[in-house]
């Protein structure tokens, strides 16, 4: 395997070449994304990266990960369920602007793991301290990441949103009673 010259070849961790494929991925969107690119950039050859990953395809499921798991996921004990709804949809809408690329490769693969399982499984906790079944706390869940993805999409911060979301809190607080 080539490095860099003087790096050994444990030098190099899958951490730095995801952190790395992030950056080209927010750099130039999923186009950019290629095994010669990121091996450019970390100083070593292609080939090298396979030490580290099987595939591009695999690079970016693990970036995609990663990125899912940058929103705080709040304590459950004794919250407000309706502000951290609130805050976990604006914290997700965030991170997706953060990163377009993920809103495109969304729509070409499912790009499921641990991070963004955790994701949805603590909103779907949250809603069920609202008073949610599992079965009715998954479907807002769903609700929830969806309207997250619309708005990033939407680009534009106002008061649809506030009233979209508004509306879905709303209908979770309606389905308590």
């Amino acid at each position: 395997m080539s490095a860099a010259p003087g790096t050994p070849r444990d030098a190099l961790h899958q951490e730095q070449i995801i952190q790395a494929a992030i950056a080209l991925l927010d750099e130039g969107g999923i186009e950019s994304l290629s095994m010669r690119r990121l091996g450019s950039r970390l100083g070593i050859t292609a080939a090298a990266l396979y030490w580290h990953v099987r595939s591009r395809h695999d690079l970016l499921l693990l970036a995609a990960d990663t990125v899912w798991g940058q929103p705080p996921l709040p304590v459950l004990d004794d919250i407000e369920w309706r502000p951290t709804l609130r805050g976990m949809v604006d914290d997700l809408r965030s991170m997706l602007l953060r990163h377009p690329w993920l809103l495109a490769a969304m729509t070409i693969q499912p790009l499921d793991g641990p991070a963004r399982d955790r994701h949805e499984e603590h909103l779907r906790a949250v809603c069920e301290t609202a008073g949610l079944s599992r079965r009715d706390a998954e479907q807002a869940a769903g609700s929830l990441v969806t309207f997250a993805i619309g708005a990033a999409l939407a680009a534009t911060p106002g008061p649809c949103e506030s009233f979209g979301l508004q509306s879905i809190l709303d209908g979770i607080e309606a389905s308590t009673r």
